[in-house]
């Protein structure tokens, strides 16, 4: 095959794309970001370096292709907790299922949460939106809470969402640092599945 033609073949690859997002989250979680370079993407897919060049300008792209992308798997991984019929049931479900989320992606929950703050002007409105629907799904569940009387009166449905992410972000972030584990040498969690559960429960509980 002459380079000419492989340059197309290249290119007209229509799952090119999702591969190189694919290869880049395997590199990430190995090796971390520094690891995580245009070399070694196309090396990891048996390509040229120009080849990647023609669907992402470089590691940046990547890298933003990559936090809207594990938005969305994070939104999918939620969605069926919302599907309950009782709106507190749906918000312990979510807060269990995001930190376990967290726990099995770890280096990609680390550069959507942990890394520098997201430019939200480079994102399209649509993709904003797409990032922001496990929110707007979060604020209808705590709306209807406070209406059926589940919830206090007084809990704000604004501020309620995000103190409940905080604290589920909060949680995550001590399990991925080691400072929560079945291990620890000196405060070991008997269960971690366990302990998730009761703290999102604690969590909910506070709003009632």
């Amino acid at each position: 095959m002459d380079g000419a033609h492989k340059h197309h073949e290249e290119r007209s690859r229509p799952d090119l794309r999702d591969a190189i997002l694919r290869a880049s989250l395997e590199i990430g979680s190995e090796h971390g970001e520094d690891g995580l370079t245009m070399r070694a993407i196309a090396s990891r897919l048996g390509l040229s370096v120009t080849a990647l060049y023609l669907h992402y300008d470089g590691k940046p792209a990547i890298l933003r292709a990559l936090r809207l992308w594990g938005a969305e798997m994070l939104a999918h991984e939620l969605a069926p907790a919302h599907e309950h019929a009782d709106p507190v049931v749906r918000l312990l479900d979510e807060s269990v299922r995001y930190v376990e989320w967290a726990i099995s992606n770890p280096w990609l929950y680390r550069l959507i949460f942990q890394e520098e703050e997201i430019d939200w002007r480079t994102f399209s409105e649509a993709e904003r939106e797409r990032m922001m629907e496990p929110n707007l799904r979060t604020h209808r569940a705590f709306q209807l809470a406070v209406e059926q009387g589940q919830f206090r009166k007084d809990v704000d449905t604004e501020t309620g969402p995000f103190l409940m992410w905080a604290a589920n972000h909060g949680l995550a972030t001590l399990i991925l640092g080691g400072r929560i584990s079945e291990r620890h040498p000196v405060f070991p969690v008997r269960d971690q599945k366990e302990f998730i559960l009761a703290f999102a429960r604690g969590v909910v509980r506070g709003f009632a």
